[in-house]
């Protein structure tokens, strides 16, 4: 007895068209995925490379010449090998060498040999414009991409240098001088209120020379002292002769000429002697003919 399945309506037929088109289809299907992942895609590589260049250039006047340094960062890229590009390195680097002196040399004359500070950054943006330049402007044959960085630095020649040490030398020495004179100033000022206030203090002693000489040389107290006794009895003396003038004149004078005469003698005394001349009364003979009036 055979056995019959009825058919799912559900599910394609799969007729002997369908399988031989289905065949076909994962047949092209498959070659396509085997040739894709045949394919090989190109390989870029990066070669980079560090130069130095260093070259004087005249500076404004043309008397001394700026030494320029330029640190330029070659790097280039493309799907040669490694030796290839660093070959392509190599080839170009002569022209950028050109290109970099001739951007540098008219920016220099503009700037003073003393002034390398100021010209630096000039020059190094020229530089970098004129590298850029010829990189974008001349292009490779073979698809090779160019980069480039670059860093400047300027420098004066050894014989300047000397000569702008000598012109701070003489700077610091001026400098130098104008504070000192403004700290004399200023110490003089002090000094100045500090010995007024001295004099003034010590003028109205008659000992105050000692004093000072004393103080300043300790050491020799003892002559100072005896030196005192001895200006002390030379004015003593001579005290001792006013007065006897003054009693020899007496006899040639009137009471009120002996009177001027007397008071003229004690207040000298008084003034030689350091002592305060006792305060003038109503009737004292130190009273003036117009305080006597009064």
């Amino acid at each position: 007895m055979t056995a019959y399945h009825s058919a799912d309506p559900s599910q394609p037929r799969r007729g002997r068209v369908r399988r031989w088109l289905g065949k076909v289809l994962r047949g092209l299907i498959g070659e396509e995925r085997t040739v894709e992942h045949r394919l090989i895609l190109p390989v870029t590589r990066t070669t980079s490379r560090m130069e130095t260049i260093v070259f004087t250039t005249p500076a404004k006047g043309d008397a001394y010449d700026f030494t320029v340094t330029v640190e330029v960062c070659l790097c280039a890229t493309g799907q040669q090998t490694g030796e290839d590009l660093d070959s392509v390195l190599t080839h170009r680097l002569p022209d950028l060498v050109a290109e970099v002196k001739a951007a540098a040399r008219p920016e220099a004359r503009r700037h003073p040999i003393f002034r390398p500070g100021a010209a630096e950054p000039q020059v190094a943006a020229e530089i970098e414009a004129a590298v850029r330049q010829a990189l974008v402007g001349v292009p490779d044959e073979q698809g090779t991409s160019l980069q480039a960085g670059t860093r400047v630095r300027v420098d004066m020649p050894e014989a300047v240098r000397d000569l702008q040490r000598q012109m701070i030398d003489e700077q610091v020495k001026l400098d130098a001088r104008y504070e000192h004179s403004e700290q004399a100033a200023l110490r003089l000022g002090e000094l100045r209120d500090v010995w007024s206030k001295f004099i003034e203090d010590g003028l109205d002693k008659w000992n105050t020379p000692y004093a000072v000489h004393m103080a300043q040389q300790p050491a020799q107290t003892s002559a100072t002292l005896f030196t005192l006794r001895k200006d002390r009895k030379e004015e003593a003396e001579k005290l001792v002769d006013v007065v006897a003038q003054v009693t020899v004149g007496t006899e040639r004078m009137d009471l009120l000429d002996f009177a001027y005469a007397t008071d003229s003698a004690l207040r000298k005394t008084h003034e030689l002697l350091g002592i305060v001349p006792p305060p003038a009364g109503g009737d004292s003979l130190f009273d003036t003919p117009q305080e006597q009036v009064g």
